[in-house]
């Protein structure tokens, strides 16, 4: 894991990592790997609160990450044409973006975008202005400026402990 990531998180939370089946089954679904800096962060820290609000689910979680990034690409297929740019396309393919987190304070869900080059971007959508946060440096860069409170998405709230587990998770 980046230096600069495991220096805000501290050590490992994780007693016991994911099981390669529970990546390949959601790899599978996927239709391509995953970022290997998302995965590892899951493993480590999943399952977790991260400034209160945004809940990272872990593949053996409460409730199942797989089952999260159904119900988030179902959610854009829902609600995806809201979130049209200005010139009237969307500036993602909601049948792609892979949905890893949720922000509870005001129904935010995030999204992995995967890029032609290899390269998988951070993208938020915002459910009460109907807008897209798309940040292309990826997900540890992502992490790094939400942790070190250098970018905190307009609207989410700043709340101690960064990191907590999700009550009555049976992976940690």
């Amino acid at each position: 894991m980046d230096a600069a990531l495991r220096a805000l998180m501290g050590p490992p939370q994780r007693l016991v990592p994911s099981r390669a089946a529970a990546w390949l089954e959601i790899e599978d679904w996927v239709g391509r790997p995953l970022p290997e800096d998302y995965k590892e962060f899951v493993d480590e820290f999943g399952d977790c609160r991260i400034m209160e609000f945004l809940a990272i689910p872990h593949p053996e979680g409460r409730d199942g990450l797989l089952e999260s990034m159904r119900d988030d690409r179902e959610f854009l297929e829902v609600v995806g044409d809201q979130y049209r740019d200005s010139a009237g396309i969307l500036p993602f393919d909601p049948a792609t973006a892979v949905g890893w987190a949720s922000h509870d304070y005001d129904g935010d869900v995030c999204f992995l975008l995967p890029r032609e080059d290899g390269h998988w971007a951070v993208m938020i959508a915002f459910r009460q202005r109907r807008m897209v946060l798309i940040e292309e440096e990826g997900f540890t860069a992502f992490m790094v400026r939400l942790l070190g409170k250098d970018r905190v998405p307009s609207g989410w709230p700043v709340v101690e402990p960064l990191w907590r587990s999700i009550d009555e998770s049976p992976v940690i």
